[in-house]
């Protein structure tokens, strides 16, 4: 087993590019930690939005360092197969709750105002009907919170969408992607937060975008504090590294010609200020006798931001934000449990996905295990015994034809193999990932019997889809 400290000294020697390949190197089965814990754990998912695989330092970045999540990573394990449930917001976020693939929900792009929700199919908001995972850890007794961006319906023309509530979630405090109570951002030149204050639905705070983090951060602790006899689970879910990055003076003083440019500056400003505050939230349930008997789970949404130039870094992976090669779909997960995760450890063997948080998390907490998922208990790799193999996984994203450079629309990984593919058979791509990561090597024609298996496997699961919204036909492919 390659220890934390090991991986570090190799990565500080190393670029990003290569430091970011070697944590997903194999590595020989990780030894079991101790036994199950003897009671609920609180639990803490914290999901950052548009965070590449190699924005942080522990898988790559030598512009800054972030030394309070590299931490949570030192106190955990680090797991580097680890892939969104697709490469944008609102899907991605529909599959950590559900455990079910976004697209059988009508969840393929981000939710946006109703007519372009109706262009590409997809839903105005998460049906409340569905299970998720807040409300089945309610049922064993958890007290239950939201704070940060949301996404999963409300914001722009839509008002009557479900307020957190509605999921079986206690206490919430989101921005203009959500209703309900709210922190809206009072220095942005665009509609969104305008356009939320207009939605009423729950009492609105206003402070600058450089603040937001903070009283996310505040609001958790608070909740926590108020609920220290447990069991609680609280998502942080924080926005910070998605543009537009408006830093105030004094975070973008402390990492000034860092970047290539102001807009790579602006960018690490808010990185490193949102490392700043995992690292005061940490201090924070220390303080309040949490840490201990706390599972934290950190991760982050889809890849980085769309755009060649754009800062924010994949890494040595082929892709960003909305497509579905690596750099768009696969993240760092990082999971921090004393006593049932070994420090210091890490699992390049593992394939998981988004959706099988519900489903360990469920039975960690001892709640019912949920009907129709389609991720698995992942548990015991988290206790050091790494899966050596699991069911297929199923991706679908929606974008307009004008984007048809980010690569086509489906995917399926089974196994090593990864195919590609749009609704009608065009654009088929087939990696080995295992032997290239970087999917440079098309395996098609060389592989044409996988390609012919996976492919028929991933039609069926299209042709099980809802129908598609009117734009979505030829025109998307």
């Amino acid at each position: 087993m390659t220890s934390w400290r090991t991986t570090r000294r190799a990565a500080l020697r190393m670029g990003a590019a290569a430091a970011a390949l070697m944590l997903t190197g194999s590595a020989p089965a990780l030894s079991a930690a101790a036994s199950p814990a003897v009671r609920q754990p609180n639990i803490l998912f914290i999901l950052v939005d548009d965070m590449g695989f190699a924005d942080l330092s522990i898988s790559g970045n030598r512009l800054v360092a972030t030394p309070n999540i590299d931490a949570l990573a030192r106190d955990g394990m680090v797991m580097t197969q680890f892939y969104n449930a697709a490469p944008i917001c609102s899907p991605s976020r529909a599959g950590f709750m559900t455990g079910q693939f976004p697209a059988a929900n009508r969840f393929v792009t981000f939710i946006a105002h109703r007519r372009r929700n109706e262009q590409f199919g997809q839903a105005h908001w998460l049906d409340p009907q569905i299970p998720v995972l807040p409300r089945a850890l309610k049922s064993v007794g958890y007290a239950t919170g939201h704070f940060g961006k949301w996404h999963l319906g409300g914001g722009r023309d839509i008002g009557d969408a479900p307020l957190p509530s509605a999921y079986g979630i206690d206490e919430s405090y989101t921005q203009f992607e959500g209703l309900g109570p709210r922190l809206l951002p009072n220095d942005l030149d665009g509609d969104l937060a305008r356009q939320s204050a207009q939605l009423g639905q729950g009492p609105i705070d206003w402070a600058p975008r450089a603040e937001v983090t903070a009283r996310f951060v505040d609001k958790t602790l608070d909740f926590v504090r108020r609920h220290r006899d447990g069991p609680w689970f609280a998502q942080l879910w924080l926005d910070d590294v998605h543009t537009p990055w408006k830093p105030n003076a004094e975070q973008i003083a402390a990492v000034k010609g860092k970047g290539k440019n102001e807009a790579e500056d602006r960018f690490l400003a808010v990185l490193v200020a949102m490392d700043a505050q995992i690292g005061r939230l940490m201090e924070g349930l220390r303080q309040a006798g949490a840490l201990d008997n706390t599972l934290i789970v950190f991760t982050s949404d889809n890849g980085p931001t769309v755009g060649a130039q754009t800062p924010g870094s994949a890494g040595p992976y082929r892709g960003r934000k909305a497509s579905l090669y690596e750099g768009g779909v696969r993240q760092p997960l990082i999971v921090r449990w004393p006593g049932q995760v070994k420090p210091g450890s890490w699992d390049a063997t593992t394939v998981t996905q988004a959706v099988d948080l519900f489903p360990t998390l469920a039975r960690i907490a001892g709640a019912a295990a949920p009907e129709g998922v389609d991720g698995i208990d992942i548990g015991r790799a988290w206790r050091g015994s790494p899966l050596m193999k699991r069911p297929d996984l199923y991706m679908h994203v929606a974008r307009p034809a004008a984007e048809a450079q980010f690569g086509p629309l489906y995917s399926i990984r089974s196994g090593a193999w990864k195919l590609l593919m749009n609704a009608d058979g065009s654009g088929m791509e087939l990696y080995n990932i295992d032997d290239d990561p970087r999917e440079q090597d098309d395996r098609v024609t060389q592989n044409a019997d996988v390609t012919k298996r996976l492919s028929a496997k991933l039609s069926a699961w299209i042709a099980k889809l809802p129908t598609p919204g009117p734009a979505v036909g030829k025109a998307m492919q």
